[in-house]
């Protein structure tokens, strides 16, 4: 049987335009998969895996408080507040406050709360290597699992920077890079009723919201939660917003 030429070779154009359309889409999403996209307000979490928060049924009134910068003198205290409530919660800690407080790490595991690793030194630049962060996240690493016999799942870099270093630093360590949804601005907040008033302004379904371990937080936490729970919200460990 003859083929039909001109259709034929219609069919091998529109085949190897196909094909470098979608090598061209596979180059974007590798290049996407490393960086943090809005995509209509909403921001993409654990970027290696480009999981993607968002509202609707299977995130419910979910919510995920995290806390950074732990374990410090105010963690005991979040941790007493919590218990009050019910409420599990994720603690990113920084290496060098968990050599200092191994106690209060083993506190936050045996509460049943998770742990993130927010880097040994807390001193990250845009300047500094992927091979200088790494070894500082490994750092933190070890610390974290000497004392809590417990490996962080999630990184936080610190003050949420996000460069092609950190981003690089992650796939080699094997993490995934998580940020925030909603920031408490806690550390920059002159008083609790700011904090209280941002965070229950701003919550929304499958919001990770951003706290730290500091003095306004403790008084502004009971407030906060007696709201959301009031509101029909869940508090839940991070990896149940991420799973």
């Amino acid at each position: 049987m003859r083929r039909n030429s001109k259709g034929f070779w219609a069919k091998r154009r529109t085949l190897a335009f196909l094909g470098i359309l979608l090598g061209a889409l596979l180059g974007v999403l590798g290049a996407k998969e490393a960086e943090a996209i809005e995509l209509h307000g909403e921001r993409v979490f654990a970027m290696d895996t480009l999981r993607c928060i968002r509202s609707g049924p299977r995130v419910g009134k979910k919510v995920a408080l995290t806390f950074d910068d732990a374990p410090n003198g105010h963690t005991a205290e979040i941790l007493a507040i919590l218990d009050c409530f019910q409420v599990k919660a994720t603690f990113f800690l920084i290496g060098a406050q968990v050599l200092k407080h191994p106690d209060l790490v083993r506190r936050i595991v045996a509460a049943g709360h998770e742990i993130g690793n927010h880097s040994f030194s807390h001193a990250f630049t845009r300047g500094c290597s992927a091979e200088s962060i790494k070894e500082d996240i490994e750092r933190a690493e070890k610390a974290i699992v000497d004392s809590a016999g417990r490996l962080p799942l999630y990184f936080r870099p610190p003050e949420g920077l996000v460069t092609p270093a950190i981003r690089r630093a992650c796939g080699m360590t094997g993490y995934s890079l998580v940020t925030w949804s909603l920031d408490s601005e806690d550390w920059r907040a002159q008083t609790e009723d700011e904090i209280v008033e941002r965070v229950l302004r701003d919550i929304h379904p499958g919001a990770i919201v951003l706290f730290h371990s500091l003095s306004r937080t403790v008084r502004a936490l009971p407030r906060i939660l007696r709201a959301l729970l009031e509101a029909g919200y869940t508090c839940v460990p991070l990896s149940s917003l991420l799973e």
